[in-house]
């Protein structure tokens, strides 16, 4: 196109007052800028003005009285100039429409109508899309005459870069923001990232989160023109390396060397799944995109993989080991830079307090440029709470038999540590079928005292940094689609934080419902099930224990859930024991009378 107009240039491009006969229309003013940028850079000789909104008229319409032979800009702007008399294009020989399918699906549509209008029916028109989804397609039949589709992708299956790497992390939604500024630190590894919302007020309130630990700006549509070209330069020179935008105001954006992109919320469609991923991974580069979601909407990430074509490798939140070492090498790499006359300033302190603290003097640098002055809290793998441990209880396949229900953990808590059964968090099952286990929480203070006890013969518990693969009444985990289980689903509250709104774990609408289990709690009218007491099918007005079959261990005066009555309520049962015993799987005894503990 630019050669073709140099060519036929004629002398036209020095005549004063000329009309345009290129038009490019974009749905951002950064995109109109960027394209400008190219053109100019291109083609020095021609004379290229980019009009858009949030700047006075007079600059672009003076520019334009001067004569101009290509104008590239918003819709908005551009119908402007029209009905004001600035703008004429009748001598238009080729339409530019970037980033079409964006343009018209935030409703531009009516606009770009109202600018064909005013073009020579003689022309050609050149639609120019990352995706194309069937509208855009119908689109191009109804604007253009005999249109050619050039497609750079085909038929691939697979839609993005090779060198992007694909992550996915389920969360709870309270926990979003607390996980967020912790997968940046550890896969930005202090390069760029953009962080993707839905909405302004999200872009404005992550963008306000995340200053307290990284440097951020936000960028959509109601910050001011200046503000915005601020911003972008300011994260294209690496003054800040967190941009959290709305996918429009990061429409088309070229920025170069992103090496992290954030799925802050589902896109509405794979094609903007695609725009915002494609925003790193450039230039044959390596980059990393991370699809952030709640339970609710595990579905519409396997809808996603299916569409794009992509495959997501799922994912749990940082450790807080791996937390301090990406923190550690960052501040590295920035010591490294700090110019070599500037240290000669502090050669003198630093050599004394190397003699005073040897290794530790650095390492105190270290942790308080890192932003751990203070020893770290643990957090938890399931609720993802600063305070809390996951621990995992494994029993072996030798000691005993019998259903393994959050009930039964918290029987055996009661056992061992009144103290954690009390304060026990969620509580999940392992789904490994070769090993019984569950994973709960609770409190940090409380875990270390439970990990320091002594445990009945064949059972361990041990504090973990990552979620086994759990059954399907567990949280997310990184075993992708075990979320949902029919046990669970009766009507009850099972002890240990079992389920909650007819489903173990959380769900869209009361995913913090139930932080903690503790010690069961009902109402009068609750109605107790064959679950509720035993996971054979045998019902049983028995407290339960960890084998769901009522049996104690210690030394305590009475066979019974934590040595206390054996029946519901307080009152003294005569029934006979009539379960398994939890040591060697028999009935007729209960473990602690068993002959073989």
């Amino acid at each position: 196109m630019i050669k073709r107009l140099m060519e036929d240039d004629d002398g036209r491009s020095t005549r004063r007052g000329r009309i345009p006969r290129v038009l490019v229309l974009a749905p951002t003013r950064e995109l109109a800028k960027q394209v400008e940028k190219e053109i100019k850079d291109s083609a020095p000789k021609l004379s290229t003005v980019c009009v858009y909104g949030g700047v006075s008229y007079n600059v672009q319409q003076n520019a334009l009285s001067r004569g101009v032979d290509v104008v590239v800009g918003t819709p908005g702007r551009i119908i402007d100039l029209i009905n004001g008399g600035s703008l004429q294009l009748g001598e238009v020989q080729y339409l530019v429409l970037d980033e079409a399918d964006q343009m018209l699906a935030v409703g531009f549509e009516e606009d770009v109508e109202t600018i064909l209008q005013q073009l020579p029916a003689e022309r050609q028109s050149m639609l120019f899309s990352a995706t194309m989804p069937s509208w855009v397609k119908k689109l191009s039949r109804r604007y253009l005459n005999n249109p050619l589709t050039i497609d750079l992708v085909g038929d691939q299956d697979e839609k993005l870069a090779e060198g992007i790497k694909l992550y996915a992390i389920p969360l709870t939604v309270t926990s979003k923001r607390t996980i967020l500024s912790d997968l940046i630190t550890v896969y930005a590894k202090g390069g760029k990232t953009i962080v993707f919302t839905r909405t302004k007020r999200d872009a404005d309130e992550v963008s306000l989160a995340l200053t307290n630990s990284i440097a951020s700006e936000a960028l959509h549509g109601d910050i001011s023109q200046h503000q915005r070209e601020r911003t972008l330069n300011g994260f294209r020179q690496g003054k800040f390396t967190v941009l959290v935008a709305t996918d429009v105001a990061a429409r088309g954006l070229d920025i170069p060397n992103v090496d992290l992109i954030i799925h802050y919320e589902l896109p509405n469609d794979p094609e903007t799944f695609v725009h915002r991923s494609g925003r790193t991974g450039r230039a044959g580069k390596a980059g990393t995109a991370i699809l952030m979601f709640t339970s609710s909407q595990k579905r519409t990430v396997k809808s996603l993989e299916r569409d794009v074509g992509c495959k997501f490798e799922f994912i749990s939140p940082p450790s807080m080991e791996e937390m301090l070492e990406s923190s550690a090498e960052h501040v590295i790499a920035t010591l490294r830079g700090v110019h070599p006359e500037s240290t000669q300033y502090f050669l003198g302190a630093a050599e004394r307090l190397t003699e005073e603290l040897g290794s530790h003097a650095l390492a105190s640098a270290l942790a308080h440029l890192s932003g751990f002055s203070q020893p770290p809290s643990s957090r938890s793998l399931i609720s993802h709470e600063q305070g809390w441990v996951t621990l995992q209880l494994t029993r072996d396949s030798g000691y005993g038999r019998g259903f393994f229900s959050p009930r039964s953990v918290t029987g055996f808590l009661s056992d061992v540590c009144s103290a954690a059964a009390d304060e026990v968090g969620k509580i999940y099952v392992t789904a490994d079928e070769n090993v019984q286990g569950a994973v709960f929480d609770l409190p940090e203070e409380i875990a270390k005292d439970l990990l320091a006890m002594e445990l009945p013969a064949g059972n361990t518990i041990t504090k973990i940094s990552k979620l086994p693969a759990l059954q399907d009444d567990g949280p997310p985990s990184d075993s992708y689609g075990r979320f949902s289980n029919d046990r669970g689903s009766r009507n009850k509250r099972s002890r240990g934080g079992g389920s909650a709104r007819g489903r173990g774990g959380w769900d869209s609408d009361g995913e913090d419902r139930f932080r903690r289990g503790g010690r069961s709690f009902r109402s009068d009218n609750d109605s107790w099930t064959d679950d509720d007491w035993l996971g054979g099918g045998r019902k049983s007005n028995r407290s339960s224990s960890f084998g769901s079959h009522s049996s104690s261990y210690g030394s305590r005066g009475s066979p019974s859930f934590g040595g206390r009555s054996s029946s519901f309520g307080g009152r003294e049962s005569n029934r006979s024991f009539s379960g398994a015993c939890f040591n060697c799987g028999e009935s007729g005894h209960r473990a602690s009378d068993c002959p073989n503990k």
